[in-house]
């Protein structure tokens, strides 16, 4: 079994009301970043193609330059793919030190692993990643 084991014989009142305002500080934080996370936008670029997409990696543009149709289809398709992967890199990074900093702020002295968070939580914040398959 997983988790913590406490003696209920050991909680005292003080620990419940600091756990209470902990757990007040944080839900307040993160409904906070639901909003925040919605002006997120990654931008990326590769070989002429521009790319746009929101925190949950979604492409909301892509702009293609002269160089982008000099590259032939292949070239095309690879030059979107990585711009779109470029793109949602940075929208990850972006999320991750919102969530980092929010947190911070609503549970200070306790450091996040935001990388292991995401982890734990079943890739919440990248299910909609998109993949090359060439």
């Amino acid at each position: 079994m997983s988790g913590y084991a406490i003696d209920p014989r050991d909680i005292r009142p003080q620990d419940v009301e600091r756990a209470t305002e902990q757990a007040f500080h944080a839900e307040a934080a993160l409904s906070d970043v639901d909003r925040l996370l919605a002006e997120v936008v990654g931008t990326g670029q590769a070989k002429g193609v521009g790319a746009v997409v929101d925190a949950e990696g979604r492409v909301a543009e892509i702009t293609l330059g002269p160089q982008a149709l000099r590259e032939g289809t292949d070239g095309l398709r690879d030059a979107i793919f990585a711009a779109v992967g470029a793109a949602q890199e940075h929208a990850r990074r972006q999320a991750d030190e919102l969530l980092r900093e929010h947190l911070r702020q609503a549970v200070p002295g306790i450091a996040v692993d935001v990388a292991e968070l995401r982890r734990r939580l079943g890739g919440l914040l990248e299910n909609n990643h998109i993949s090359h398959k060439g």
